[in-house]
This record gives C-alpha cells, sequence and structure tokens, in this order.
C-alpha cells in the first residue's frame, strides 16, 4: 500500500474511510493505466483492501468511478469556489481565476481529468445519468456564484438553469482541449478564451 499517495490520503477522514479509500485507489489506478485498463483488483491492492471488501462497498469498477466521479465534481467546485471573492475583486478577474481554477484541476492530472470528462459518457445510461446530475449542480453553483456577485454590487444577468449549463458545457469543452494539447503547452490562452466567453455571456451590458 501506497500511504505516501496524495490521493489516498486527502480522501481518507471522511464518513465512510472505506469506501473512500477504494475511491481512492480507483484514482490512482486511472492516472496510472486508464480507466478501462485499470481492474478492481488494482482497486483493492491501493486501496489496502480486498476484492472482497471492495464488492462490499461498490457492485462494479462503473459504480465506484462514477462516485469517485462526483466527489471529483464537489472537489472542482470546491477549487473554483476558493478562488472567488465576491465584491472584492473586479467581475472580470473572478472570472478570470474561475476559468483558471477550472481548467488547472482538470488538467493537473490528465488521465484523471479525461476520465472526469471524457470516460464518464462510456458508462451508458448510468454514466448519463450522473454526468447530467454533475452538470446540473454545477450550473447551480454557477447561478449562486452570480447571485452573490449580484448581492455584492456587480452587474451580471439573471441567467435561467439551461442557461448555466450551457456555460458549464462550454467549460468542459474547453478543458477537453486543454486536456488534448501538450502537456507542455501552458493553459494560458484557454483561460482567456474561456474569461472572455463567460464575460459576453454573464456580465451585463
Amino acid at each position: 500500500m501506497d500511504t505516501a499517495n496524495p490521493t489516498l490520503e486527502r480522501r481518507t477522514d471522511r464518513a465512510h474511510p472505506v469506501r473512500e479509500r477504494l475511491e481512492a485507489g480507483l484514482a490512482t489506478a486511472v492516472a496510472e493505466k486508464g480507466l478501462a485498463a485499470t481492474t478492481i483488483a488494482d482497486v483493492a491492492r491501493l486501496a489496502g483492501t480486498s476484492k472482497r471488501t471492495f464488492y462490499e462497498h461498490f457492485a462494479d469498477k462503473e459504480e465506484c468511478f462514477l462516485a469517485l466521479y462526483r466527489t471529483r465534481s464537489a472537489e472542482l467546485m470546491a477549487a473554483v469556489d476558493a478562488a472567488l471573492s465576491p465584491g472584492a475583486t473586479p467581475a472580470t478577474v473572478q472570472l478570470h481565476d474561475a476559468a483558471r481554477a477550472f481548467l488547472t484541476f482538470l488538467t493537473e492530472d490528465r488521465a484523471l481529468g479525461r476520465a472526469h470528462v471524457v470516460d464518464v459518457q462510456t458508462l451508458g445510461e448510468r454514466g448519463v445519468r450522473a454526468r447530467r446530475e454533475v452538470v446540473d449542480r454545477h450550473a447551480d453553483t454557477l447561478l449562486r456564484m452570480l447571485e452573490q456577485a449580484r448581492d455584492a454590487g456587480t452587474a451580471v444577468r439573471r441567467l435561467t438553469h439551461l442557461e448555466a449549463v450551457c456555460v458549464v458545457g462550454g467549460l468542459n469543452e474547453v478543458a477537453l482541449r486543454a486536456l488534448e494539447a501538450s502537456p507542455e503547452e501552458p493553459i494560458d490562452d484557454l483561460v482567456e478564451e474561456a474569461t472572455r466567453f463567460m464575460q459576453a455571456v454573464v456580465l451585463a451590458d
């Protein structure tokens, strides 16, 4: 067991530590070899448990991945939220910082980022439902952020939920392009493009 692995360590203090270690083991395996090549034996080994324990918590690898997907989605929104300071800086800076936090999170580990953006859509109806659930949650978070900005005196548009979903979808497409680029290629240009896109959509004239 690799107890020095930061992905494993940051998830062990939650309400269900074994389940969370299994999610972390899957994250490590996906980062090493991709989702398709990862086995339940890999996950159990990296989590320091047995396959029997795995099946006590998850029906199969896909269910474990969807749990990880939801966990990472919550972490992604937390990273974006941490980058924001409604009312403390101009809205243009807020949007720039949000775009950078979003793209940085997804490109920190490209295998995991690609699994988050692409592989979830290969899991059939379960994956489709999970992705829609997460996109809806991200859209709700965006609407709350805009409300906070409005309360702080920023002139922002009142988006519908579906419009917010479109913004999230656009950011996911930018993230995919960042993931497809060379790891040595900086994401700065994509951050700027995403910022301009969000400015055009959310800032009032």
